[in-house]
């Protein structure tokens, strides 16, 4: 790289051998941009942004020259920044000994190739010279192979991502193991097909409306050349799919996919408002990875495709129904400003955007890198859905398997060092249906004489499929299990023996008799109950530490607590508890939204209220308007506003609920709500069931469902348990009949914590009742937030140097282990 005089930069880049320029005054414009907008605590992390200093994009630019030891000297810093720039050098950037952000060193190469759109690759010397990635001379003849069988699509967008990440290239640069045949052709089996609509739960459908995607990832179970090139269909055969669903009144939910269903506009618009039209039908999910891989197709043409998304958003609410977008995120290098930016345009305008991550061994299956990828997404307003363990065990997928113990560990880090609100669902796609781990599924046992198989422990059970998939239960690999739900066989490698549970028993039948609410936990009288206790001291009076990351205060608290969030930059979520009610706090609240919105590292704030379940009317218009000017949604410095709620039965949600969270969502606020199992309340499968039906009818997310240890249960449990067994049946109706979008999280509250049960929280049966192992915490990990921290008396630890705590309110009725 040379310059030419001071006005222009030259970059050479290696692999492909192109020579390209950049005048220097876009370069430092670019700077100055970036550095003023983005340059926040969260993108570019703290270090770099301390040396930045403060002020605008050019006193910022400014000390970042000073820094790099180039001051008054743009050129000479570009002359060592450009080369940098084409992917064939360190992945981590350093200039003097300054690491430049992966972010920033992204923007600048939108100025060296400012290319938008895609392009299909045909062959390998197209593909270097498209990405400037190196094939050795010694792949290329089976590498092409491999580009004939499983076709290669990119985006410019991807493209400059791949130069600079290998995690990014990782995931659609070919490679030649894909030759290897180990897997399955088709992953899905014996569920529905009626041309463009697939069936595989009773309450949702599939539309495929369009066979290829703008950008083609490598691990994609439909990535065989013959699903890419098959016929896209057309607005006739979408009317037939919306006649099939009117006369099916058990489908309230529709996925609208592909490929990628945003490139048939004619096909998307037809959906849409067809479905519209269909009482029973009551959420579009809209499925995409273009937010993440091409964000161009919704800002091109003047943002049309956002703006199609805002007015038939607006359209289906007029109907009582919703639109979701779900898009896949897999490594914290893909998120770009441009893709915040689209997720929060969609929140604020009332879209909720869900993040789905397959598990890719190798690229993002470490607990660090996916916590930052997750609290990113979650600032802007993105609610984490699912991990998908493993990654599809697909022909030529076999490089991104990984155990399924390793997935299933990675909660055990995500539980400790991260939001609760931001870690999502561990789950695996089974061929019959999807299970989330240790509530709704577990692996069983190996199948015998077949290595690479499994047997897993589903929800769904032999009728279940009958009405629209009877042969799904005749399948050779599907055998009924003594509880009388299925097991099926699944490709993939344990990792872990201790983690085969085997088969649960049968639980001799019993009868409950379902008992009234008691007052004591109605209403406002249920609030001093709903405050967690802090697991270190805090030394401050109204402020609890409930975890590494987050706190609850009251409103009344003073600068002291600021001072103490300012001290610990791994607090991102602070609760806020108003005592006498979120309209007459308001004042308060608005001036610790405010103190917050100054610290970098939180990008949320909670209100707790009691109120929105007695007595919603108090949140008139103008609350309403005042929550949202403290909701900042945002790619820079976000501060997210959400409201946290407690039902205990379905019979407690009204009309004025689902109006109120509707206001609240169209102004990007999202309502959450947390509800403990009390036994012999609301401790049934159908109860809990009709529950989360009225919640997801609402539009209020149905967060934690807290199984034992909540102050609210430790009174009442302990004369009237939770049975284990119970929750089990809860889980695995709701995961059966309900939507994956409408199940909790299943918690354990202790005094050192929150834990998932089963997924991060092991259970030791004895005589004197049922402890449990927190497998997320250990004594170092308290101490980091407080050096002298010292164990409470009734706390043991166990061999592996994790907490054993005894466990109120909980019985087990079998000895199966969860």
């Amino acid at each position: 790289m040379t310059n030419s005089g001071t006005d222009a930069v030259r970059i050479v880049l290696k692999n492909s051998g192109r020579e390209l320029s950049v005048p220097l005054s876009l370069l430092e414009d670019k700077s100055r941009e970036f550095l003023e907008n983005y340059a926040t605590f969260d993108l570019v992390g703290p270090e770099f942004r301390a040396l930045l200093g403060e002020g605008d994009g050019t006193e910022r630019f400014t000390g970042l020259l000073r820094a790099c030891g180039f001051e008054d000297d743009s050129a000479g810093f570009f002359s060592a920044l450009v080369p940098l720039l084409d992917g064939t050098g360190p992945a981590d950037a350093t200039v003097r000994g300054i690491r430049l952000p992966y972010l920033y060193l992204l923007s600048l190469l939108e100025l060296v190739i400012p290319q938008h759109g895609y392009v299909s690759v045909k062959d390998v010397e197209s593909l270097v010279d498209l990405t400037n990635l190196e094939v050795p001379d010694s792949q290329r003849e089976d590498l092409q192979k491999v580009m004939e069988m499983y076709p290669v699509r990119l985006s410019y967008h991807t493209v400059r991502q791949m130069m600079l990440s290998p995690d990014v290239a990782y995931q659609y640069m070919p490679f030649v193991e894909e030759l290897d045949p180990v897997g399955h052709a088709n992953t899905w089996i014996g569920q529905f097909h009626q041309g463009l609509l697939e069936q595989m739960y009773q309450n949702r459908v599939i539309y495929l409306l369009n066979m290829s995607c703008p950008v083609y990832c490598r691990f994609c179970f439909r990535k065989h050349k013959e699903s890419r090139n098959e016929e896209n269909p057309t607005v006739e055969d979408v009317e037939k799919a919306i006649e099939h669903v009117r006369s099916s009144p058990d489908i309230k939910e529709i996925v609208i996919t592909g490929g990628d269903p945003f490139l048939s506009r004619r096909n998307m618009e037809a959906t849409i408002d067809g479905l519209m039209t269909i009482d029973h039908v009551q959420t579009l999910r809209l499925a995409t990875r273009s937010v993440a891989y091409y964000p161009d197709l919704f800002l091109r043409k003047d943002e049309s495709w956002m703006k199609f998304l805002k007015h038939k958003n607006y359209e289906l609410q007029l109907h009582g129904k919703r639109m979701e977008i779900a898009t896949h995120f897999i490594h914290p290098d893909e998120v770009s400003p441009v893709s915040l930016e689209i997720i929060t345009e969609l929140v604020k305008s009332g879209i909720a955007v869900y993040i789905q991550t397959p598990f890719l061994k190798d690229c993002n299956d470490r607990g660090p890198e996916l916590a930052r990828l997750f609290k990113l997404l979650r600032g802007a307003g993105a609610e984490m859905h699912y991990i998908y363990i493993p990654c599809s065990p697909i022909h030529g997928n076999s490089v991104y398997w990984s155990p399924l113990s390793d997935g299933i560990d990675i909660a055990e880090y995500l539980r400790a060092h991260l939001s609760d609100r931001s870690v999502p669902k561990i789950c695996t796609a089974t061929p019959i249906g999807k299970m989330e781990w240790y509530t709704s599924g577990w692996a069983v046992e190996p199948v015998e004489g077949e290595e690479n198989f499994i047997w897993i422990r589903t929800p769904y059970t032999p009728d279940y499929f009958k009405s629209f998939a009877p042969l799904a239960t005749e399948l050779p690999n599907i055998r009924v299990n003594p509880e009388g739900t299925l097991d099926i066989q699944y490709m993939a490698k344990m990792g872990k023996d201790a983690y085969f549970l085997g088969s649960r028993p049968l639980r001799i039948q019993h009868v409950p008799v379902p008992m009234d609410v008691p007052e004591t936990l109605k209403g406002l009288s249920l609030r001093p109950l709903l405050r967690c206790e802090s697991i270190v001291p805090t030394g401050i009076p109204g402020l609890d530490r409930v975890h590494e990351t987050r706190v609850e205060m009251d409103c009344r608290a003073g600068e002291e607590v600021f001072e103490y969030l300012r001290e610990n930059p791994v607090i991102s979520d602070v609760i806020v508890r108003p005592e006498s009610g979120v309209g007459e706090s308001l004042y308060r609240l608005k001036r610790i939204a405010g103190e917050l919105g100054k610290i970098g590292h939180i990008n949320a704030m909670r209100i707790r209220s009691s109120e929105f379940t007695c007595a919603p009317e108090v949140f008139s218009r103008p609350l309403v308007t005042a929550l949202a000017d403290m909701n900042h949604l945002s790619v820079s410095g976000p501060l997210r506003l959400e409201i946290e709620t407690w039902f205990l039965n379905a019979s407690q949600l009204t009309g004025e609920h689902r109006r109120l969270t509707r206001r609240l969502t169209n102004r990007g606020i999202t309502v959450y709500a947390n509800t403990p199992l009390l036994g012999g309340i609301n401790d049934f499968p159908d109860e809990i069931c009709q529950l989360t039906f009225a919640y997801r009818k609402a539009g209020i997310e149905f967060h934690h469902l807290y199984v034992a240890g909540h102050p609210v249960q430790r009174e009442w449990n302990r004369e009237h348990p939770v049975d284990m067994y119970d929750v089990i049946d809860i889980a695995s109706k709701i995961r059966r009949e309900g939507s994956g979008r409408e199940g909790p999280r299943y918690i354990l509250q202790t005094p050192l914590g929150e834990v998932y049960y089963g997924l991060t929280s092991s259970f030791i049966h004895g005589e004197d009742g049922i402890r449990v192992k927190l497998d997320s915490y250990s004594l170092p990990y308290f101490r980091e937030m407080y050096p002298d921290y010292q164990l409470p008396e009734n706390v043991e630890i166990g061999k592996d140097g994790k907490p054993v705590i005894p466990v109120s309110g909980l019985v087990s009725s079998t000895e199966f282990p969860i």
